[in-house]
């Protein structure tokens, strides 16, 4: 399945962030009649196309990364920053609230690191992302047996998207969908 990919600003309001979403997938499509509307749970789709379109866009940092496909597809990010040394958050609970047995095992056996926090989060997110189900949909899938991150869940594919562009390596991101 191919993809394109667009690395576009993350402006604080959400009117220019839309507005950014639609010209690049109209000037992309060459389409002036393509439209990005949202489901109730903010799930981003395309209207006004011949043939079924899929987008997804995760906002972190300074960069908002829009996906587009012809197949269901879900993208999520995070900026590095925010998981410091400063950020005094307790993953832990974090991962116990909102990740399953396995998944909280990952976190835990990481002594405090964040990143496996992170690790976790954003391939939830994917998923969750492309099904459109939200974080309400967390419990009822893992995406690691608390060693090793599965390739598949539910059958869809979902693994770390690396995409370069200027500070890229101070961000990751996870990508459902796609093989």
């Amino acid at each position: 399945m191919a993809i394109k990919t667009f690395v576009l600003e993350n402006y604080p309001e959400k009117e220019k962030r839309h507005a950014a979403i639609e010209k690049a997938i109209k000037e992309y499509l060459e389409n002036d009649k393509a439209e990005v509307l949202y489901t109730s749970k903010g799930k981003p789709y395309i209207k006004g196309t011949p043939t079924e379109k899929f987008l997804s866009v995760t906002t972190t940092g300074t960069v908002m990364l829009c996906v587009f496909s012809d197949m269901p597809i879900g993208i999520d990010g995070e900026h590095l920053g925010r998981f410091g040394p400063d950020n005094k958050t307790d993953y832990q609970v974090l991962a116990d609230r909102f990740f399953t047995e396995e998944e909280a095992e990952y976190v835990r056996d990481g002594d405090g690191d964040p990143m496996r926090f992170v690790r976790v989060w954003v391939r939830k997110e994917a998923y969750v992302k492309l099904t459109g189900k939200g974080l309400s949909d967390f419990s009822n899938f893992s995406v690691t047996d608390g060693e090793r991150f599965y390739t598949k869940v539910n059958g869809v594919p979902i693994k770390k998207f690396s995409i370069n562009f200027p500070g890229s390596s101070e961000y990751i991101f996870a990508i459902a969908g796609v093989e």
